[in-house]
C-alpha cells in the first residue's frame, strides 16, 4: 500500500517530468521572431572604408528553435552586410537576406527577413593615413607660491591618423582630452588620451601622448621706475601721467625672472577710459610665465597740455 506522502512525491515527480518534456518540445520547435540587432560589420573591398557611419541597427525576422532564441551571444554579434562589390563613391544599397547575414549565429539561426531599413546610403572612400600634430589642451594652476615653469611638447609631437581619405586630408592637428589640474606643487608627467576627429572609424596611432609639467617655487623681483604709456591720446596734444612711472613686483620662475629685461614690461593707460576726474586704470603687460604681484598704484591721472 502506497503511503500518502509517497503518493504526493510520485505526483510531483510526474508533474516535473511532464514540464521538462513540454519545455524540451517547446524549445526544439522552430519559431520566427522579430527583433532589433546591431549592425556590426560592413564588409568592403581591400583598402576601402566608409566616410560616414552606417545605421546602428536593423529590425529583422529570424528563424530558429526556441532554445537558440534564448541565447544571447549570436544577438550581440549582430548583422554583417556584404558590400565588397562597391567602388569609391556614394551608393544606395538595398538590404536583403542575400547581402546581409547574422555575424555569429552559424547554422542554428537563420535570417528570414529584413524589416527595416531596407536600404542604406554608403559613402565609400579609400583608406589613407597622414601625420598630424598634437596640441595639448591643459589648464595647469599651481598652488600659492608656485608657478608653472614649463609644459613640455607632447611626446610624440605627431601621430598617425588613419581613416577615409576625404576626411584625413582635411585634418592637420588633433588635441588631447581637456585636462584641468589645480594646486600643483610638484612636477608631473601625464599620459593624455587624444580626441579623434569626426568621422567613421578614424584611428589615431598612438591614441595617447605624454606631457611633462614643471612646477617651481616662485621668486619675486621688483622693477622700479617703469614709465606709463598713454594710448589713444588726442592728436596734436601733449599728455603726461601722474605719477610718471610705477613700481612693479613680479613673480615667476627663478631662472627666468632673473633674466627678464625691464623693457619687456609695459605699463599703459587708455585715454578713452578716462573718468570725469581724468583718471584711468593701469594695465600691466608682461611675458605669460610671470604674474604681477603688486603695483605701486592702480590708477593714474592724465594731464593734457
Amino acid at each position: 500500500m502506497v503511503k500518502p506522502l509517497e503518493n504526493i512525491w510520485i505526483k510531483v515527480v510526474a508533474l516535473l517530468m511532464g514540464l521538462l518534456l513540454w519545455f524540451h518540445v517547446a524549445t526544439e520547435k522552430v519559431y520566427k521572431y522579430q527583433l532589433v540587432l546591431p549592425i556590426t560589420d560592413i564588409a568592403l573591398g581591400e583598402r576601402l572604408t566608409l566616410v560616414d557611419a552606417p545605421p546602428d541597427s536593423m529590425t529583422v525576422v529570424v528563424s530558429a528553435s526556441g532554445k537558440q532564441l534564448l541565447r544571447q551571444k549570436w544577438r550581440e554579434r549582430g548583422i554583417r552586410v556584404l558590400t565588397t562589390q562597391l567602388s569609391t563613391g556614394r551608393h544606395n544599397v538595398n538590404l536583403t537576406t542575400a547581402n546581409a547575414s547574422l555575424a555569429g549565429a552559424g547554422s542554428f539561426v537563420a535570417l528570414y527577413e529584413i524589416v527595416s531599413p531596407t536600404s542604406m546610403l554608403l559613402y565609400v572612400d579609400y583608406i589613407a593615413e597622414t601625420q598630424v600634430k598634437v596640441a595639448p589642451d591643459i589648464t595647469a594652476i599651481p598652488d600659492e607660491g608656485f608657478t608653472v615653469k614649463r609644459i613640455s611638447n607632447p611626446d610624440p609631437a605627431e601621430v598617425t591618423l588613419v581613416g577615409a581619405r576625404s576626411r584625413v586630408r582635411t585634418v592637420t592637428t588633433v588635441s588631447t582630452e581637456p585636462t584641468e589640474l589645480t594646486s600643483l606643487r610638484d612636477n608631473l608627467t601625464l599620459t593624455l588620451p587624444l580626441v579623434g576627429p569626426a568621422g567613421y572609424q578614424m584611428t589615431l596611432i598612438p591614441d595617447s601622448v605624454m606631457v611633462t609639467i614643471e612646477i617651481v617655487a616662485v621668486k619675486t623681483r621688483v622693477f622700479e621706475d617703469i614709465p606709463v604709456v598713454v594710448y589713444n591720446a588726442p592728436p596734436n596734444k601733449v599728455v603726461s601721467t601722474q605719477p610718471l612711472a610705477l613700481r612693479i613686483e613680479l613673480t615667476g620662475p627663478p631662472e627666468d625672472i632673473d633674466l627678464l629685461s625691464r623693457d619687456e614690461l609695459i605699463a599703459s593707460v587708455d585715454f578713452r577710459r578716462l573718468d570725469s576726474n581724468s583718471v584711468s586704470p593701469i594695465k600691466i603687460d608682461c611675458p605669460s610665465n610671470f604674474k604681477v604681484k603688486k603695483v605701486s598704484v592702480n590708477t593714474v591721472r592724465i594731464i593734457v597740455q
